[in-house]
């Protein structure tokens, strides 16, 4: 079954990494949540990043541009069903909108494609990983006193000469 065009929504994944082509519902997957495939004459993900280094050494910077992939959801995984149930509660909820983002992501990774945004992927991990041990979201870094003092300069006794390891006169080094 093909997942209509507003449920990727144009704002939303779609629009943010330049996307997919269309969302499926797979028979396929039996343990995954979801997975990216090339369409019929596009690229793998090892392809990609191949082409995208080539061009990349030719053009000085240039980027390839994206190829439209297919989603494959499994609509069994219990991922799957949480992010529909969390949809269907709140079109707009951030919970839905994280979750979708990251399952594309990691499909993104498990089909050997490259993240486009790293920052954004590692903030919404910590943000998921937040929700799950139950951690504040406004919790911030505590640094306890003994980290927080300024590194105090070596002490500047002086060592009796009888205690001074030896300094080793070099050898002058052969020149080529």
């Amino acid at each position: 079954a093909v997942v209509s065009s507003q449920s990727t929504g144009s704002s939303g994944i779609n629009a943010e990494y330049g996307g997919i082509d269309k969302a499926i519902l797979s028979t396929r997957l039996v343990e995954s949540p979801c997975a990216l495939v090339a369409s019929q004459y596009g690229y793998s993900g090892n392809m990609e990043r191949i082409m995208k280094s080539q061009a990349y050494a030719k053009s000085g910077g240039q980027d390839v541009p994206n190829q439209k992939k297919i989603l494959e959801l499994n609509p069994f995984h219990p991922l799957v069903q949480e992010m529909n149930k969390l949809y269907k509660a709140d079109e707009d909820g951030e919970q839905a909108k994280d979750l979708a983002h990251a399952l594309y992501d990691t499909a993104l990774l498990r089909s050997g494609y490259s993240l486009k945004d790293t920052v954004a992927f590692s903030e919404r991990m910590d943000k998921l990983l937040r929700k799950s041990y139950s951690i504040d979201m406004s919790a911030k870094v505590e640094i306890p006193p003994e980290f927080d003092e300024e590194e105090k300069p070596a002490s500047t006794e002086e060592v009796p000469a009888s205690e001074e390891t030896p300094v080793s006169e070099e050898k002058p080094k052969d020149e080529l």
